[in-house]
């Protein structure tokens, strides 16, 4: 089966500006907006359309939504989406795989399931000479379709780094009990790693969403091609902060099919909302987010105080019953959108330093920081008791987002860094090299 190719209507541009072309390679389609990730790479596209003639190249598979690569045209000119296969994460398939990965393979598992001959072979056959001015690969697991190309593309690649992915695996090496689970994590680490190392090698820039993972990678990993970082916006007209939340109840949001997220909830369920009960029988936590797992659904069948909302359209009214937002993470990574849409709900946020981690996000004045989960419990407790203090701490975390963040500002910083590269691309090679 063939790529699936769409082009679509231009978007409007000042007379006489012609648009840069720029390939985007990515891990899947957008649609349907859940998740951070998603939702970052969708804002920034978006807005970079009006200065960029866009090529959106990813791999499509059978669960995606049926009208996903027809929407693609509200971030992109161009689609060319490549049907691919993944093996369903728990099943057995996946299990071996990942196994067997560990003890013989060269490239991360999670990298290497998104290989893709189709994509490689459309990059070489498209990408060379003056086809594009920029290529951007979005996430490390896109860069495995660049990694074994007869010879690199001429034009400048840049490799933007949602998360340092070693380090989040490192973490989940740490956090498991299972032993077999904590050799493959720490396999799966050792390899995104070298990954990543050889990514920086080859790329002609690397973009982070954090200072922190800027820092990191330049100082810690030596890599001196780190061209700095794209703050995490939000669009705090869409977010307002709710007139009415229901007294003692607390949310989490995020997708609930990833590790890390259900590692938190479960910690959370375990340790801190018995003593929340124990004071307020009547507390409500909210769980909201996409692919619940099982054991997670079946405690909210049992409890009516535990609510588990899966996949829905609009997060803006649980948000809006919620009178504190939790963040117990003790893996994570990059810049979270979930404190940034917590935050311009107005919500007071509870999070972990994890949780937290890259954000200027002060504690006692934006949220509260507590690494602990008995003084998790507390500072979510302190915060149902006092609930004007809850709602003059969400509404400082809100001022936060109103004044320093935004889409605009994000995609406006991943141009003014990618502008140096392409320029010095366009010169003849003898001026490059004075």
């Amino acid at each position: 089966m063939g790529p699936i190719q769409k082009t679509f209507p231009a978007s409007p541009t000042t007379p006489g500006h012609i648009r840069p072309k720029l390939l985007w390679i990515n891990c899947r389609l957008l649609h349907p907006l859940i998740g951070g990730d998603r939702l970052r790479t969708y804002h920034m596209l978006r807005l970079l359309k009006q200065d960029f003639e866009i090529t959106y190249l990813c791999p499509t598979t059978a669960d995606d939504a049926p009208d996903a690569a027809m929407k693609a045209g509200e971030y992109c000119d161009h689609l060319i989406a490549f049907p691919h296969r993944f093996s369903r994460r728990g099943s057995l398939e996946f299990v071996l795989g990942a196994l067997n990965n560990s003890l013989w393979g060269k490239l991360p598992y999670m990298a290497r399931r998104y290989a893709s001959p189709g994509i490689s072979s459309w990059i070489n056959q498209h990408a060379g000479g003056n086809s594009f001015d920029l290529i951007v690969s979005d996430y490390l697991v896109s860069w495995v379709h660049l990694k074994h190309l007869p010879s690199p593309p001429q034009a400048p690649v840049v490799a933007f780094q949602h998360n340092v992915e070693s380090l989040i695996w490192r973490r989940h090496a740490a956090s498991v009990k299972n032993p077999l689970k904590r050799w493959i994590f720490h396999r799966e680490a050792q390899l995104t790693a070298t990954m990543e190392t050889d990514c920086a090698s080859s790329v002609a820039g690397q973009i982070t969403v954090s200072p922190d993972e800027s820092h990191y990678f330049r100082v810690e990993r030596g890599m001196p091609n780190v061209l700095g970082d794209v703050p995490t916006g939000v669009d705090a007209v869409y977010f307002n902060p709710s007139a009415n939340p229901e007294p003692h109840t607390v949310a989490f949001l995020g997708s609930m099919d990833w590790e890390a997220n259900r590692q938190a909830v479960r910690s959370f369920l375990r340790e801190c909302f018995p003593v929340i009960r124990a004071e307020f029988s009547d507390a409500r936590f909210l769980i909201i987010g996409r692919n619940p797992p099982a054991d997670l659904k079946e405690l909210a069948a049992q409890d009516p105080g535990i609510v588990v909302t899966g996949t829905v359209p609009d997060v803006r009214p649980y948000l809006a019953q919620a009178s504190v937002m939790i963040l117990p993470l003790q893996v994570g990574g990059g810049t979270r959108i979930k404190v940034f849409e917590a935050l311009a709900a107005g919500l007071a946020v509870v999070s972990t330093s994890v949780g937290v981690e890259g954000l200027p996000v002060k504690h006692d004045e934006h949220a509260l920081i507590a690494d602990t989960l008995p003084d998790f419990a507390d500072a979510t407790l302190s915060l149902l008791r006092e609930p004007q203090r809850a709602r003059k701490l969400g509404l400082s975390g809100r001022q936060l987002v109103e004044e320093s963040f935004s889409w605009q500002a994000a995609s406006n910083k991943f141009k003014t860094l990618c502008e140096p590269l392409m320029c010095q691309a366009s010169q003849p090679a003898e001026s490059r090299g004075s």
